[in-house]
């Protein structure tokens, strides 16, 4: 329902969206990430999936979709104490280096099976 919703708003330049604690899996993150594409006005996004159930299904799905926001600004990713391993984190990696425009970004791995392969690929980007 809100992956729909953000759709239509096309001329938004900031998103946050807060999913810590909740039963949100790869599917709803899928959901979300399809609706970032269209957001193509987007500067700032802050997504928190701490302590669901979101895996490297969810994390890629988000990092290809944030690729193809070429304005995007400032990046926060909150994956604490999910399924997410070093998958996600190299899809999330790949998405920041096509982000010309970027000047902030704040990731949050923490509690995961995200190991020294991730944070390479992260460092490396």
């Amino acid at each position: 329902a809100i992956g729909n919703s953000l759709q239509e708003l096309t001329q938004l330049q900031t998103i946050g969206l807060n999913f810590c604690g909740t039963k949100v899996i790869d599917k709803g993150a899928v959901a979300i990430s399809n609706s970032l594409q269209s957001l193509k006005q987007l500067q700032t996004v802050h997504l928190s999936f701490g302590v669901t159930q979101v895996s490297d299904g969810g994390a890629v799905a988000i990092g290809n979709s944030l690729q193809e926001l070429t304005q995007l600004q400032t990046i926060g990713l909150n994956f604490c104490g999910t399924k997410v391993i070093d998958k996600g984190a190299v899809a999330i990696s790949n998405s920041l280096q096509s982000l010309k425009q970027l000047q902030t970004v704040h990731l949050s791995f923490g509690v995961t099976q995200v190991s020294d392969g991730g944070a390479v690929a992260i460092g490396n980007s």
